[in-house]
């Protein structure tokens, strides 16, 4: 992991970017303690993930057809 000041960073960020490129990460530090302030890493595609359709489809319950409600019904009920 290589680290830079900002001014350092400023001055050299294509060849930065591309050491970063290449996989190597680079932390920019600023101020006289050096303070972390980022870190530039390699970029990864996130593992695309498939979304389950209806994960609450198994907590419901059956309705059946000779059930009827009224609106009012159903707005007034508790």
């Amino acid at each position: 992991m290589k680290t830079v000041t900002i001014a350092e960073f400023k001055r050299h960020l294509p060849e930065l970017l591309g050491e970063v490129a290449k996989g190597e990460s680079v932390v920019v530090q600023k101020g006289r303690k050096r303070e972390n302030v980022a870190i530039l890493v390699p970029f990864t595609e996130p593992p695309s993930k498939s979304r389950q359709l209806g994960l609450l489809s198994k907590r419901g319950k059956p309705v059946f057809k000779d059930w009827t409600m009224s609106e009012d019904d159903f707005f007034t009920s508790r």
